[in-house]
């Protein structure tokens, strides 16, 4: 299983929604995909940041990780190399409109 694949599913897990998949490939040579989410709260910011984690570490993939954020964070940002994962408290995402930015490009739409 790619890293996407586990990270969209570690999201799903924890009730995050609105997961898109935006591949980035042709726009940017520091990462290949981006991942955003949208969350109800802060504290489940935090559960699925968690979840990431412990899935990626379940399936052996030992990423570089750098986090962004802390527990009051309403955006969370992973950086797991290739691919960078948004975590956002839904009105924070509806402020920041990173969909909108990246309207051009082929995007995956999990709707697990």
């Amino acid at each position: 299983m790619e890293v996407r694949e586990i990270v969209c599913k570690a999201i799903s897990e924890k009730k995050g929604y609105d997961i898109r998949d935006y591949d980035t490939r042709t726009l940017t040579p520091f990462m290949d995909h981006m991942i955003v989410a949208s969350t109800a709260n802060t504290r489940q910011n935090n559960a699925i940041c968690q979840n990431i984690k412990d899935r990626l570490k379940e399936a052996g993939i030992a990423l570089p990780m750098r986090i962004e954020g802390d527990s009051d964070s309403r955006w969370i940002l992973i950086d797991l190399q290739d691919v960078v994962v948004h975590l956002f408290v839904q009105q924070e995402r509806e402020v920041y409109r990173l969909d909108r930015l990246y309207a051009d490009v082929p995007v995956e739409v999990y709707d697990l």
